[in-house]
């Protein structure tokens, strides 16, 4: 545990997902690999489904329209559409469709493994503060066993920019009826974390459980810890 600057007083703590809270190098691995085996089922004989005409077709949309890097979502159920459009389908099928993968792939996103370290810490600092997550991806929490510990839970797209835009930071406080400075946010990401929530007005912690040194850092989180369960000690 390393402080950087002093803790003020905390109302409500928001946690970043993706590895931060959970592995998600296997969960998203495993989702994707679901997802294309899923779409050569369908179409076997096609390439045009395949990963690198996905991830073209990915590319031409996001120059076409920059504001779906903000919705993972959203952005990943054009670039299905799109690519069931090439095989064919009229667009009310190729969106059908889309949507049906779509619902799949989250299905296997949502397989993800939580520690019981992980499972402590929420448990203990729920009983303290306010918990509530704010992601940039799209893990369908309400149906894994990280749900009942949040109350509020903000995803890029439908609450705003992706962090480290300010936007979920902001909206948190107006949900949660705190100032900015009574939000400590906790995440693995230096940019979209660290930098995201600092720069928003919050508090930061910076989860370094990679062994990553202070010369990776845009700006100074509050605390660097090397484990999740160190929060215990801290709060």
């Amino acid at each position: 545990m390393r402080f950087y600057k002093r803790l003020t007083p905390v109302k409500v703590i928001s946690f970043d997902l993706d590895d931060t809270l959970y592995d998600n190098v296997p969960v998203i691995a495993a989702a994707e690999a679901w997802l294309l085996d899923a779409l050569k089922q369908h179409h076997p004989e096609s390439t045009l489904l395949g990963k690198e005409n996905l991830a073209a077709i990915k590319r031409r949309i996001l120059l076409e329209q920059p504001e779906l890097s903000h919705d993972v979502s959203a952005c990943r159920l054009r670039v299905l559409s799109e690519g069931l459009r090439q095989q064919g389908l009229d667009e009310a099928r190729a969106t059908a469709m889309a949507e049906k993968f779509y619902r799949g792939f989250l299905e296997q996103r949502g397989k993800i493994t939580v520690p019981e370290a992980t499972h402590r810490v929420l448990s203990a600092l729920g009983e303290k503060y306010r918990l509530t997550v704010i992601t940039n991806g799209n893990l369908p929490i309400e149906s894994t066993e990280l749900a009942p510990y949040f109350d509020i839970v903000l995803r890029a797209g439908t609450d705003g920019r992706m962090k480290p835009a300010p936007d979920m930071f902001h909206r948190l406080a107006v949900r949660t009826g705190v100032s900015l400075a009574e939000i400590l946010h906790i995440g693995d990401h230096i940019n979209t974390d660290v930098a995201g929530a600092v720069h928003s007005g919050c508090q930061a912690i910076w989860l370094n459980d990679n062994g990553r040194t202070e010369s990776d850092l845009r700006c100074l989180p509050h605390v660097a810890l090397e484990r999740l369960e160190q929060m215990l000690e801290l709060l």
